[in-house]
């Protein structure tokens, strides 16, 4: 038997190596997956946005309300200090004009209560032509930079910054190291073709959105530069933001709204100034309730919910459900006058025709992309609610005949427009020898 083993032994031995690399030799790979079809996306011809304001006081993004705003907010049976609604429609378009000029209408629903349609008009694309360089003074001044809610401002605060260093290139470190909100823009007449937009000199415009306006239901836009867009909204112009001020004994603004259901983040800021010194400038302070520095924030701007939530996660916004907010006492001592603003951002509804093709060898050709997005507003003089901001300056606004916009009587007793008009002139730099108010 052992010689019989040894011999076979031998004769595999003797075997060849390509004989003995093939019982070696490992199983064949699969076959390869052939490459993922990747559907072709064809961007929509047209983009409709519109945009939904409520507003309580003077909460018309943290300004004055001018006297054509006021004339509007009268018209439509709103007093301004009461609630008010403001749209904004803005379509652009890609189609070629079929039949020049531009034209396009929105027909809305029976609920809005303004008519059977708004026209979109487009504005006539002026040809650019030279200007000549005005003599302005350099901005001179400085702001006064506080964040966070608080009855006393924390530590390191404020932080200064001299305009005068600013426009010589000198920019304080970390300036805008707090913003990073996405803010996405709405269609507009310079990334267009085509651009139609409302409100305008139409005779909706003139008169303003009701008071009772409800943007739900069916909603239908044509033109000769679009595709026919048609959508429904169930959301509707946001619940009225209610601010109330109180100043404590400490010299701080304690801040309390409404919680509003459908709100998904806060935020408040505050711009005053003391005056402008003639020899070093304006002084300007400006606070928000973020709790990161910020500085002429855009988290005043409409904010999408998604963006919104991952504001208020890094505490840029105030939650949702936060109702309270105090302005540092600090902050007052360096500007008693001056104006707040308080934002409640809101919901968005989006549409996009057509759906996207399951089918990804065909190719998603999208005709129109529609946006509605929604804010309420309040706001208005430090320390002041809504039943006081009527009572003091009615005389001194602007008749609604006048043509030309009066200069401001001069007074020894500056109001919150004054000082904030006064502070940013000097800011920013203003035209030499103006005159700032009519002393007679």
């Amino acid at each position: 038997m052992r010689p019989i083993v040894m011999m076979t032994m031998a004769a595999m031995m003797l075997l060849p190596a390509t004989v003995m690399g093939q019982a070696r030799k490992p199983p064949p790979r699969p076959a390869a997956k052939p490459a993922a079809i990747v559907q072709k996306v064809i961007p929509p011809k047209a983009v409709y946005w519109l945009s939904a304001q409520t507003m309580t006081g003077f909460g018309m993004g943290g300004n004055m309300p001018s006297p054509g705003d006021m004339m509007r907010m009268a018209m439509s049976g709103q007093q301004p200090g009461a609630m008010a609604k403001s749209l904004s429609l803005d379509l652009g378009g890609k189609l070629p004009v079929s039949a020049p000029p531009p034209l396009a209408r929105h027909l809305i629903p029976a609920g809005m209560n303004m008519g059977d349609l708004l026209f979109l008009k487009s504005p006539q694309r002026a040809a650019a032509t030279p200007s000549e360089p005005e003599d302005y003074e350099p901005p001179r001044g400085r702001v006064l930079l506080f964040w966070g809610c608080g009855e006393t401002a924390r530590p390191g605060q404020p932080v200064v910054i001299d305009f005068a260093r600013m426009a010589a290139g000198q920019v304080p470190p970390g300036l805008f190291a707090g913003e990073r909100v996405r803010i996405a823009r709405p269609p507009s007449y310079a990334g267009w073709p085509n651009h139609g937009h409302w409100p305008n000199d139409d005779r909706a415009s003139r008169q303003g959105v009701p008071a009772n306006a409800s943007l739900i239901g069916d909603h239908a836009v044509a033109g000769n530069y679009i595709p026919d867009i048609q959508f429904s909204l169930t959301k509707d112009f946001m619940g009225a933001l209610n601010l109330d001020q109180k100043k404590a004994p400490s010299g701080a603004i304690a801040m309390s709204w409404n919680q509003l259901p459908e709100a998904t983040g806060h935020f408040a800021s505050f711009m005053g100034g003391e005056g402008e010194d003639p020899a070093k400038g304006a002084t300007v302070v400006f606070w928000s309730s973020s709790e990161s520095q910020t500085f002429i924030s855009a988290l005043g701007d409409y904010i999408a919910p998604a963006e919104a939530a991952r504001l208020v996660g890094t505490k840029q916004l105030m939650p949702p459900t936060q109702t309270n907010c105090a302005i540092p006492k600090e902050v007052m001592a360096a500007a008693p006058n001056g104006l707040v603003s308080l934002v409640a951002h809101g919901p968005e509804e989006n549409f996009l025709f057509p759906p996207r093709p399951a089918d990804p060898k065909i190719a998603w050709d999208q005709q129109y992309a529609v946006k509605a997005r929604f804010v309420a507003r309040a706001g208005g003089p430090a320390g002041m609610n809504m039943a006081e901001m009527m009572g003091d300056e009615d005389e001194d606004r602007p008749r609604r005949g006048s043509r030309q916009r009066a200069k401001p009587k001069c007074s020894d007793r500056p109001t919150a427009g004054d000082a904030l008009g006064g502070v940013m002139g000097g800011l920013l730099g203003r035209r030499k020898k103006a005159e700032d108010c009519d002393p007679s």
